[in-house]
């Protein structure tokens, strides 16, 4: 006789086995992930780092602001152009054209955005929704936050081995909706200078940073900088506040 349900020593026997899965393809789901992560960090940013040395060299090896006066209402972000009727949007709604930034010619517009932050345990709010890079430049050499200050020579830098241009980046925040202080939830940040706990170390402890030399390599979070808010999210600084070191 057909029986049509399961005895409860086939259903224990079918949970075990259930549980037994899960625990071999999580863990290997979350390592092809990061690993996915890592591809496409590494492949935006040796574009990022091929397309500043080629901008440099076309440009009196000067920098590019990190933010400039729009040919319209807007912004000039070193990303793209950000119309001011998107400013005035909710966070998530904002768009932003690649194609207008100071790197436009230099960087392809159609660099991936970085699945990085689903594996940071809290959740992503993003800024645009035309995507983002999870990239931050350096403001230092771009001018300043608001772009006013001049912007850096190549051949002003001691070692430019050694002063990160591009870094994988992002923050906590815990003060614009739905984030509040006991909901921190990450987001893209686009900039690194003295003061802001804006570098990712997203790849197993690691940040992926781009030289002004060009080449692509890691840096190691300074610990006293973690991000407390979050602290599963690896997001602090290469060095305590205030310290210029591989930022000049």
């Amino acid at each position: 006789m057909s029986r049509g349900a399961f005895s409860l020593v086939e259903g224990l026997v079918s949970m075990a086995i259930v549980s037994v899965l899960a625990a071999i393809l999580i863990p290997v789901s979350k390592s092809a992930y990061a690993s996915s992560s890592l591809a496409v960090s590494a492949n935006n940013l040796r574009q990022l780092g091929a397309g500043s040395v080629n901008y440099l060299a076309d440009n009196r090896h000067r920098f590019w602001r990190y933010r400039a006066p729009g040919a319209e209402p807007g912004v000039v972000w070193w990303f793209g152009f950000e119309p001011s009727a998107s400013a005035s949007r909710p966070e998530g709604q904002r768009y932003f054209d690649p194609i207008l930034s100071p790197l436009d010619g230099y960087v392809p517009t159609a660099l991936r955005p970085d699945p990085s932050f689903s594996l940071t345990g809290k959740t992503f709010k993003p800024k645009y929704r035309s995507g983002y890079l999870g990239v931050g430049y350096n403001v230092l050499l771009g001018g300043g936050w608001m772009g006013t200050a001049p912007v850096k020579n190549y051949w002003e830098l001691e070692d430019p081995s050694k002063v990160v241009v591009f870094a994988t980046s992002a923050q906590v925040n815990t003060f614009q909706r739905p984030a509040s202080p006991r909901n921190p939830m990450i987001e893209e940040f686009y900039g690194i200078d003295t003061n802001e706990v804006s570098v990712h170390f997203r790849h197993r402890g690691q940040a992926m940073v781009v030289y002004a030399s060009g080449s692509v390599g890691f840096l190691p979070m300074d610990e006293t900088t973690r991000d407390a808010r979050a602290p599963r999210a690896a997001i602090g600084r290469f060095a305590p506040r205030g310290s210029k070191k591989y930022l000049e």
